[in-house]
C-alpha cells in the first residue's frame, strides 16, 4: 500500500514539476494530505479530476445572490470549501497549485520508508532529487484535455476534451457519475464503481460498451466508437484490411496475409521481394545499388543524404559547412546549418522574408516590406508589377 501512495505523489510531483507553483495555505495542505491518509486506496488520478469538478461547483455557487456554501463545509472528495476557493478554475492551474503537495508528501513517504530501504523502481544510491526524477519521470500521468468548441458556460461544461450538460447548472465528473434529474448520482452496478462513458449496467454487471454495441473486452477494444478485434493482448486491427497471425498483425492482399518486410502486393497477388544485401527491398519504389537500398526518383536512384527529388527529377542538396540541408526547412548562417522560422506553416529565409502576424509572408526589399505576388524589388525600390 506504502508503495502505492509514494507512485501517486511521485506521479503528481512529475505532472508540476517544470511549472511554478502557487502555494497552497498550510490548512489546505494538511486537509489534502489528511485525505491520503484517511484513504487506503487513495488513487491521484480519481483525486485530481474530482478536484477540477469541486472547484467549478464551488465557483458556481460563489456566483449566485443566495445559498453560497460556508467555508467550513466538507465537500465529497473530503476537503473544506474554503481549500476549494483558493483553487483557479483552470484545470491546468488547479494541477499547477498542487505542486508543494506532492513534493513534500513524496518526501515524507521516502522518509517513513527509511533511508536505507530503496522504494520500488528508485536506486538506493542514488541522490533524493536524482531517485525522485527517475522513478517519476517513468510513470505518466494523464492531463485533462481542454475543449476546442465553443460553448455556453451556463448550460454546459468541459470535462476532458468535451462538452457535457450541467446537471441542474452543476458540473459533475462523467467518468463516474450519472446525470437524473437535478442530481448526478455516482455509477454504481452492483454496489461497483463504473464508468458509464464506456461502460454499462445491466442485472448488476458491468459491460463495455463501444458507442452502443456491447463487446468483450478480452477479444475486442473500442477505437473512434467503432469495435475492432484484438491482435495478442493489445494491438487492435482492421479485419477489413489486415489479419492476425501468431499475435501479429499483418495485411491483407486480397484474401492472404502476408509479410511486407518481404513481401509486396498487386492486383491481389503476392510477390517475393527482391533482396539487396541482407534486406529487402519495394522495386516500385527502391532499387539496389552496390548492395545497398535507394529510393527511386522516377527511374534513377539517388542518395537521399545527398540529393533530393521533385517533379521525378533529381537534384542536388546544398551543403552547409560540411552538412546537407533541405532549403524548403533549413538555412545556412557561418557554415551552421539553423531551422528557419514559419510563417503559418510556411517556413522562410528571415534575411530575405518576414512574417506579419503569423499569417502574411512578406518579401524584403531594403528596410521595406512588400508583397512579391504585386510588387517588385529593383536597388531596394519597392515597384508595383
Amino acid at each position: 500500500m506504502a508503495k502505492n501512495k509514494l507512485r501517486s505523489f511521485l506521479l503528481l510531483l512529475t505532472l508540476t514539476q517544470t511549472v511554478f507553483a502557487q502555494g497552497l495555505s498550510k490548512n489546505c495542505f494538511n486537509e489534502i494530505m489528511a485525505v491520503t491518509e484517511k484513504n487506503a486506496n487513495f488513487d491521484l488520478q480519481s483525486f485530481s479530476k474530482d478536484l477540477v469538478v469541486e472547484v467549478a461547483k464551488v465557483k458556481v455557487q460563489m456566483k449566485l445572490p443566495f445559498g453560497k456554501p460556508s467555508d467550513s463545509k466538507v465537500a465529497d472528495i473530503g476537503i473544506t470549501v474554503g481549500c476549494l476557493k483558493t483553487f483557479p478554475e483552470n484545470p491546468s492551474q488547479i494541477l499547477t497549485f498542487l505542486k508543494d503537495v506532492g513534493t513534500e508528501l513524496a518526501k515524507r513517504e521516502i522518509r517513513k520508508r527509511g533511508a536505507n530501504t530503496p522504494a520500488q523502481g528508485i536506486n538506493a544510491s542514488s541522490s533524493q532529487p536524482q531517485a525522485l526524477a527517475s522513478f517519476a519521470s517513468s510513470r505518466p500521468v494523464p492531463v485533462l484535455k481542454e475543449c476546442d468548441a465553443v460553448f455556453n458556460p451556463e448550460k454546459k461544461f468541459c470535462y476532458d476534451g468535451d462538452v457535457y450538460n450541467r446537471c441542474d447548472g452543476m458540473p459533475y465528473n462523467p467518468t463516474t457519475h450519472i446525470c437524473d434529474g437535478d442530481v448526478a448520482n455516482r455509477a454504481l452496478c452492483g454496489g461497483a464503481q463504473y464508468n458509464p462513458l464506456i461502460q454499462r449496467c445491466e442485472n448488476d454487471a458491468i459491460i463495455m460498451v463501444c458507442g452502443e454495441t456491447e463487446y468483450n473486452s478480452g477479444t475486442h477494444g473500442c477505437k473512434d466508437g467503432i469495435t475492432l478485434p484484438k491482435c495478442g493482448t493489445v494491438e487492435l486491427y482492421n479485419p477489413t484490411t489486415h489479419g492476425c497471425r501468431n499475435d501479429i498483425v499483418f495485411p491483407k492482399c486480397g484474401e492472404i496475409l502476408y509479410n511486407p518486410k518481404t513481401h509486396g502486393c498487386k492486383n491481389n497477388v503476392v510477390f517475393v521481394l527482391p533482396k539487396c544485401g541482407t534486406g529487402f527491398y519495394n522495386p516500385a519504389t527502391h532499387g539496389c545499388s552496390n548492395n545497398i537500398v535507394f529510393p527511386k526518383c522516377h527511374e534513377t536512384l539517388y542518395n537521399p543524404k545527398t540529393h533530393g527529388c521533385k517533379d521525378n527529377v533529381v537534384f542536388e542538396i546544398p551543403k552547409c559547412g560540411t552538412e546537407f540541408y533541405d532549403p524548403a526547412t533549413h538555412g545556412c548562417i557561418y557554415n551552421t546549418v539553423i531551422i528557419l522560422p514559419k510563417c503559418g506553416t510556411i517556413s522562410y529565409n528571415p534575411a530575405t522574408h518576414d512574417c506579419k502576424e503569423n499569417t502574411t509572408l512578406l518579401a524584403r526589399c531594403g528596410t521595406t516590406l512588400y508583397d512579391s505576388a504585386t510588387h517588385g524589388c529593383e536597388n531596394d525600390i519597392v515597384f508595383k508589377k
